[in-house]
């Protein structure tokens, strides 16, 4: 089988490992650390661009553990013969350390454009190649050199301000544990970006979308996966009112609010209290909250003085700020 490694978001270490032995049918997960899993899979190599929380995927051609420097690393792979998965087009040869491109030594740097050319048709360009070769070493000690295959080009420039990556959106529903018999709300729907994962990738009983904003709201409702699904409710709604939804019927709320980092809020510490107060009415007795913030020490500080228990945290990073993914019961 070959072997292949992915990276992914920082804190979701966990997710995905359950998660990818589920979606990717005889996949043989090797080794897991945080943002990186090293798995053997046999079909087609296509099937890992499917894999919507991925961000980079490599063909692995040699692993290392003893925290090699670069040269032991490039002298390892070169005294043998290579297979590339990829093995025509233009490439170029990376160094990594610790998640940074780094220059290396031009002799080094030579002897592995050297190796991939020798047995290959690849042919150098270190401006615009269809691939790379990368020699990657952590702070852990893992190391690496593999053929990157797939790159998510997805990325903030394509979002809408605040609006959450899809591979965020995707894990952090995969992070409620659904059953797919609930009836969940996302009451801070913004562009979407959790609903449309949900109505994408999840089954669920009711899924009710709202939103304070009028204008994002139409924006949901013109979004394909939305448009005559009875099964879904898009409104606009005041989450600390929340007028439309019948007490104790929501089994999950899965959302995103506002952090008062983009938009205006006078005092967090009210916009926290007035929510829970509101979740309360609406979530059934053995119902839970699923929250993204960063805020995290003002939302831990409310949920002790309401008496909400805060059952898991997961700690990540959302366009470079640190935030905290929490499940809570009331």
């Amino acid at each position: 089988m070959s072997e292949f490694i992915s990276t992914f978001i920082t804190g979701f270490k966990d997710i995905v490992e359950n998660n990818l032995k589920e979606k990717l049918e005889g996949c043989k997960i090797l080794n897991v650390f945080d943002g990186i899993i090293h798995y053997k899979y046999d079909k087609n190599s296509h099937d890992l661009e499917k894999i919507v929380y991925f961000n980079n995927t490599f063909f692995v051609l040699q692993t290392f553990w003893k925290n090699e420097d670069f040269p032991a690393m490039v002298d390892a792979v070169c005294s043998q013969k290579k297979y590339y998965l990829i093995s025509k087009g233009l490439f170029r040869v990376r160094f990594q350390k610790e998640n940074q491109f780094v220059k290396t030594d031009k002799n080094i740097v030579k002897k592995a454009e050297n190796t991939v050319i020798a047995n290959s048709r690849l042919k150098l360009d270190r401006v615009s190649p269809s691939t790379e070769i990368w020699y990657s070493k952590r702070r852990d000690g893992f190391g690496f050199c593999g053929q990157l295959i797939s790159k998510r080009e997805f990325t903030e420039k394509n979002l809408h301000k605040g609006e959450l990556r899809p591979e965020i959106a995707y894990l952090i529903c995969c992070f409620a544990r659904l059953n797919g018999n609930e009836n969940i709300l996302e009451p801070f729907c913004g562009y979407g970006g959790l609903a449309v994962q949900l109505t994408k990738k999840f089954k669920f009983n009711n899924l009710f979308v709202s939103d304070i904003d009028k204008e994002k709201v139409d924006f949901i409702m013109s979004k394909k996966q939305f448009i005559g699904n009875p099964k879904i409710n898009v409104s606009i709604q005041d989450a600390f009112i929340l007028d439309n939804i019948d007490e104790h019927s929501i089994d999950c709320i899965i959302t995103d609010p506002p952090w008062g980092f983009y938009e205006e809020i006078e005092d967090i510490y009210d916009f926290y209290e007035k929510m829970l107060v509101s979740f309360k009415r609406v979530l059934k007795e053995d119902g839970f909250l699923v929250i993204l913030t960063a805020r995290k020490s003002e939302f831990e500080q409310v949920c002790g003085k309401l008496g909400i228990t805060v059952n898991q945290r997961l700690d990540t990073l959302v366009n470079g700020k640190k935030t905290g993914l929490f499940r809570v019961t009331f």
